[in-house]
């Protein structure tokens, strides 16, 4: 296995959406690439630059937006607390003040039995809080890498009466805390809601699949928190990946769920074809079967023309098509796919595939504007080669590409862009780098790109 495989790191209408998604799609791939260049006018501006003190470090995941207009993340370091050698990250907001924007922390996990190190990004429930994961901490008993505990769900909560300081901490709850790698390790990706307010989501190790690696066991698992009448959590495990090569491993991102409580997921890893044992990753979907739920693999990436290891979640589109991106493979810097459900199940296609001077490694998941365009970042790539944030927009001959921003690594920008953006009503793109700027802070940044 590689280094990365051991880090943190619609039902209705189908005809319609299966016509839709032909449009838009094309028939062939290479009636796809249609590079164009960097869009005009776009503004690029530093909202926050983290220092990697008690606001945090490290911004892997990226934002959410709420009604107001406020932005809310989670850094994996930075604030207070012992873990993997380091502080134990926060939750972060960033709000408008006067002309500007201000960012403070929210809340700083404290280790175990708290949770500690939040890669995923913090999603907001139904009931206004935020709800999130982090990959150690806790009362479990996994202590991989250095990080104790594996990992929780949390909930955090607005202060119960009205706040007179600039730094006024949410309220913690910690629903979930897995027990051990057969219950599930390493919850590194954020969450989904269905309609009943129950939670679901993945975690990259453990389970009872077969997987081993050193310190760790398991190929992930994909699972559920029901929340019940007394306000309380029961967890239970969904599924347990069972690897290379009849199926996925080690899940990246978390999972979306259709209107009929279908479950939707990637995998970085596992099926078959590229490394030996290891796999170009797989594309799952989860369908609830009498008292259980049975898998069924929708692709199989083969490293070739459709991609490779994706490391980034799906999305819907308003006809029910899925959309996601795999890091690598294509024209040999990752692609765009897409799914359509048709009588006989779903179709897959590609739907661009990055070249040249264009994004690379596309980690993120999409982001989809009302108009159908959509929009991600990359790890690298772009004029100055440290990442971007691109756009795609439908035309009639395929998907047209667009650079909005292309990161250097010597300016104040940031670089690394693992997590997916978030648009405004006013189409402006709000996002975060991990690191950089270089060489000091270098401990990331947040965004904004103004059209």
């Amino acid at each position: 296995m590689t280094d990365q495989e051991q880090s943190t790191a619609s039902i209705s209408n189908i005809n319609l959406r299966a016509a839709t998604f032909a449009l838009v799609c094309v028939v062939m791939f290479a009636a796809t690439i249609m590079a164009a260049p960097a869009v005009q006018a776009q503004t690029f501006t530093v909202l926050h630059s983290f220092t990697g003190g008690a606001e945090g470090a490290g911004p892997y995941a990226g934002l959410t937006r709420d009604a107001a207009g406020n932005l809310y993340g989670t850094a994996a370091g930075g604030g207070s607390g012992n873990c993997l050698f380091q502080a134990c990250g926060t939750v972060y907001q960033v709000v408008h003040r006067g002309s500007g924007w201000l960012t403070t922390p929210i809340y700083t996990f404290a280790g175990p039995p708290d949770g500690g190190t939040p890669t995923g990004r913090v999603i907001l429930g139904p009931d206004g809080a935020l709800y999130g994961t982090t990959t150690g901490g806790g009362t479990g008993s996994c202590s991989v890498s250095g990080i104790p505990g594996c990992g929780t769900v949390f909930k955090l909560q607005r202060p119960p009466t009205v706040c007179k300081s600039v730094l006024c901490p949410w309220r913690e709850t910690v629903l979930y805390s897995f027990a051990s790698q057969s219950d599930g390790d390493f919850p590194q990706a954020e969450i989904a809601f269905d309609q009943a307010g129950n939670l679901y989501g993945t975690t990259y190790r453990g389970g009872t699949g077969p997987c081993t690696n050193g310190q760790f066991t398991g190929c992930g698992t994909v699972f559920k928190l029901t929340h019940n009448p007394d306000g309380s959590w029961s967890k239970s495990t969904l599924y347990s990946l069972q690897g290379y090569p009849n199926d996925g491993q080690l899940p990246q991102a978390g999972v979306t769920l259709d209107r009929a409580g279908n479950i939707y997921g990637t995998t970085e890893y596992g099926g078959t074809n590229c490394y030996p044992d290891v796999g170009c990753g797989i594309v799952f979907e989860l369908t609830p079967s009498g008292s259980g739920w049975t898998e069924t693999v929708l692709h199989f990436f083969t490293g070739g023309a459709d991609g490779n290891h994706p490391y980034g979640g799906l999305i819907f589109d308003n006809q029910g098509n899925l959309y996601g991106t795999a890091s690598n493979g294509g024209l040999g810097q990752g692609t765009v796919y897409a799914f359509s459900p048709g009588q006989s199940g779903w179709s897959f296609a590609v739907l661009y595939s990055f070249s040249g001077n264009e994004a690379n490694s596309p980690y993120s998941t999409l982001t989809m504007d009302a108009s159908g365009n959509l929009y991600g970042s990359s790890v690298v790539g772009g004029a100055f080669g440290n990442g971007t944030v691109y756009k795609l927009t439908p035309s009639t001959g395929g998907w047209v590409y667009s650079t909005l921003h292309s990161f250097d690594f010597s300016d104040s920008g940031g670089f690394d862009l693992y997590g997916s953006v978030v648009l405004d009503a006013a189409g402006n793109v709000y996002g975060t780098a991990a690191a950089g700027p270089y060489p000091s802070p270098d401990t990331g940044t947040v965004f904004e790109i103004t059209p």
